[in-house]
C-alpha cells in the first residue's frame, strides 16, 4: 500500500513482548517456540473465598454441549483477556474464581481436541490436550494467544482483498508495536510484522465460545 510499510516475517515467535508477559518459573524462551510452564500462569486469581462469588460457575460440572464457565460465551465474560497479551496477563472482576478452574475439561463433553473457528479470521484454531485426556480451560487460552502470534504472509495479507481491509490490518499492527514504545522488545515487535492478531482488526478482547452443535467445533466470540 502506497504511504505505509507494512512488515512481514517468516519466523514465528511467541515469546512475550514485556518481561512481566513471560511465564512464571520458565527457561528462557528460545526461538523454537515458547517454554512449557511448569505451573499453570493463572497463580494471580483469586483463590477459593469465603464470599459468595458475584457471579457463579460450575468448576467440576459443564453441562453437555456447554463450554465452561470461565470460557462460556457472554457479554460479560468471567475472565478479562486481551488475546493480544500473554495469558498470565488475564484477570477477572469476580470472587470464586480460582486457578484451579484452568485444569478443568473446557467444553462437555470432554474432547481430546477441538477446533476454534470465528468469522473474523480466514484460520480455524486448532486445541490439543495438554494432559492427553482432554482440552482444558488453559489449552484454549493459551492457544488462542499461541495461534494470533503467528506470522502472517504477504500472500495472506493480500488476500485480504480491499484496501481497507489492508490498512486496517496494518494499523492494529502499528498500533500493537507502538504501545510498546518506550519499554523492553518494541524494536523487536516491530521487525516481526505483520501476526495473525492484527486481522482482528483491534478487536482483541475474548467473550467467549459458544457451541456450534459440534462437540469439537466452537465459535470465537470477540469485541
Amino acid at each position: 500500500m502506497p504511504g505505509r510499510q507494512v512488515r512481514f516475517s517468516t519466523e514465528n515467535t511467541f515469546h512475550s513482548p514485556l518481561p512481566q508477559l513471560s511465564w512464571s518459573n520458565s527457561s528462557a524462551t528460545s526461538s523454537s517456540g515458547p517454554p512449557t510452564p511448569p505451573t499453570p500462569p493463572y497463580a494471580d486469581l483469586p483463590g477459593p473465598t469465603p464470599y459468595a462469588p458475584r457471579r457463579s460457575y460450575t468448576d467440576s460440572v459443564v453441562k453437555k454441549g456447554h463450554a465452561h464457565g470461565l470460557l462460556a460465551f457472554s457479554d460479560s465474560p468471567l475472565l478479562i483477556y486481551d488475546m493480544s497479551l500473554h495469558p498470565s496477563l488475564i484477570s477477572t472482576h469476580y470472587l470464586g474464581v480460582s486457578s484451579a478452574g484452568m485444569l478443568e475439561p473446557a467444553v462437555s463433553p470432554p474432547q481430546p481436541s477441538i477446533s476454534i473457528s470465528t468469522p473474523y479470521l480466514p484460520w480455524s484454531i486448532a486445541v490439543s490436550a495438554s494432559n492427553g485426556l482432554y482440552v482444558t480451560v488453559s489449552d484454549v487460552l493459551t492457544s488462542l494467544y499461541r495461534s494470533l502470534r503467528i506470522n502472517v504472509t504477504p500472500a495472506e495479507f493480500t488476500a485480504l482483498g480491499t484496501e481497507k481491509l489492508m490498512r486496517r490490518a496494518t494499523a492494529s499492527y502499528t498500533q500493537r508495536y507502538t504501545w510498546l514504545k518506550g519499554h523492553c522488545g518494541y524494536t523487536e515487535e516491530q521487525q516481526q510484522g505483520v501476526k495473525r492478531v492484527d486481522f482482528l482488526m483491534g478487536c482483541t478482547q475474548f467473550r467467549g465460545l459458544s457451541s456450534t452443535g459440534s462437540a469439537d467445533v466452537w465459535q470465537l466470540y470477540i469485541s
